[in-house]
């Protein structure tokens, strides 16, 4: 039996982002999506799992609902050869310290999770004009992500995070924002792995244009949300996914 991918769905996570998932993990990995609570993850653990993700939104409440039990049960599935994906909020989640500054606010500190040995820091005015994160367009962007093979491709960036590693770090960098700045990056765990994106490369265009572009009601900021959509397209984030695949595989 082909095991599962499971979607992080409780308090705090994006609904675009998850939809998005839901939508990408069977076109993208040919694996069927399941939906799971802090609650379910505590009592079953990610034993069935093919892979686990935490998507974008606020990360402080995945702290409040997983730290303790949720966070061993996670590491311990990716120490037996399991991988977990994290998208912005998923991505500073598993980070050992976060220094991020959103408009009007900040959040730093240690977490517990702590798959990469570094810092997230974010958010990233420079790629959206100067705009710290808040909810609003004007801190969204699509900006050109420099890849391993030195190809350009344009990613979804909301709010997320570079990655800044200690010397010894032993991760890879699949992706780099100007800069230099690594916006994409990929480790092991015992025998499993960690694959960490600041940028959003899951999102689909209908599923952007149902849950963003058409609850947008000023006109000005529904033509710049529809530019963005517009950009989704078939094969938007490809790379990153071929590389999921490639993790897969080996399992």
């Amino acid at each position: 039996m082909v095991k599962p991918v499971y979607i992080y769905s409780d308090e705090g996570t994006s609904e675009v982002g998850v939809k998005s998932l839901q939508l990408a993990i069977p076109q993208k990995l040919g694996y069927s999506a399941h939906l799971i609570k802090a609650e379910q993850l505590i009592q079953q653990g990610l034993e069935d799992a093919a892979a686990f993700i935490i998507p974008g939104g606020a990360d402080l409440p995945y702290c409040a609902k997983l730290n303790g039990v949720g966070n061993q049960l996670i590491r311990a599935f990716i120490e037996k050869g399991g991988l977990y994906i994290g998208i912005c909020a998923g991505a500073y989640y598993a980070c050992k310290q976060l220094e991020f500054i959103g408009q009007d606010y900040k959040v730093f500190g240690d977490r517990e999770l702590s798959l990469f040995n570094g810092v997230a820091i974010g958010s990233l005015p420079d790629l959206t004009q100067q705009h710290y994160y808040d909810e609003s367009v004007t801190s969204k962007a699509m900006v050109e992500i420099t890849l391993a093979n030195q190809q350009s491709k344009p990613f979804y960036y909301h709010g997320g995070a570079t990655f800044v590693a200690p010397s010894d770090s032993t991760h890879q960098v699949l992706g780099y924002y100007s800069q230099q700045r690594p916006a994409i990056i990929y480790g092991t765990l015992g025998k499993g792995h960690y694959l960490l994106s600041g940028v959003h490369f899951e999102l689909q265009a209908s599923i952007y244009q149902e849950y963003v572009v058409a609850n947008t009601k000023s006109l000005s900021e529904k033509i710049k949300e529809q530019q963005i959509m517009q950009q989704l397209t078939f094969d938007y984030g490809e790379t990153v996914w071929e590389k999921i695949r490639e993790i897969l595989m080996r399992k």
